[in-house]
């Protein structure tokens, strides 16, 4: 019989693994406010930093090179939707911007290794756009960014390319 006072091994799992998530996330992943990988203090001892060091941290090593071969101004096949993909770096970030034609809001932006290669991730977050991703790689051709665009408040997915703009004189 079950004791609807003692929670189950599945509920006692599941609160375990969202804690440990609540626990990474609240530790920050090692990254600062603004994303930046941060280490720890070398001693125990408190650190003393100069207000020029706080306004200028140090930068990560640049990204892969696969990477960096997918920065670039993109506009995709099917309209006058353009993806600006510019910096990105060793820890993940990818900077970004969307246009359709004005400025649609990017809440965030990655890089990431999976089964599909090297993918770059877009969420959008404006009106018309709350939530709305494009998972994109890179064509074997280098000139065309192919993947998926999902829409969640349609609950509908695409297939989606983005073909490279040239850069004018």
């Amino acid at each position: 019989m079950v004791n609807p006072a003692r929670p189950s091994a599945c509920v006692r799992a599941a609160s375990v693994l969202l804690l440990c998530a609540l626990a990474v996330l609240a530790a920050g992943c090692g990254r600062d406010g603004d994303g930046r990988r941060v280490s720890p203090p070398e001693s125990s001892a408190p650190a003393v930093e100069s207000k020029a060091a706080k306004a200028e941290p140090v930068p990560d090593a640049g990204a892969p090179a696969e990477v960096q071969r997918m920065l670039g101004r993109w506009l995709r096949s099917d309209g006058t939707y353009v993806l600006e993909l510019r910096g990105a770096d060793r820890s993940g970030i990818v900077q970004a911007a969307y246009f359709n034609p004005k400025s649609i809001n990017v809440s965030r932006s990655i890089w990431l290794r999976g089964a599909e290669g090297t993918q770059v991730v877009v969420e959008l977050n404006d009106a018309g756009y709350p939530g709305a991703t494009y998972v994109l790689g890179l064509a074997s051709d280098g000139d065309r960014l192919v993947g998926k665009y999902n829409q969640p408040q349609m609950g509908q997915s695409f297939d989606v390319e983005f073909i490279r703009q040239k850069k004018f004189p």
